[in-house]
């Protein structure tokens, strides 16, 4: 936890930091630089959404296995108890 809080506080020490002591740029931004950032930020957001569907996926799966090993013992002890009252 403790190092948590140290990440944590350090990024608002940088955050901060760079805010208050920032400069006004004179600068252009050429239009391709902005479509090239735009770019960039869409890549993260569709490699954000695949990990996020294959995580939902694998738990999903994960909780359907589950409940069909739940289902499968069910009829399994169901049998035997047939078996015990044909006897």
């Amino acid at each position: 936890m403790k190092r948590t809080e140290k990440i944590i506080a350090g990024t608002y020490f940088v955050f901060w930091m760079s805010v208050l002591f920032s400069q006004t740029a004179l600068a252009y931004v050429d239009p391709a630089t902005t479509g090239m950032i735009v770019q960039i930020v869409a890549g993260i957001f569709i490699s954000l959404g695949v990990v996020i569907g294959i995580f939902r996926q694998k738990v999903v799966l994960f909780f359907k296995g589950l409940s069909v090993r739940a289902t499968q013992k069910k009829i399994e002890r169901q049998k035997k108890d047939q078996d015990k009252k044909d006897l």
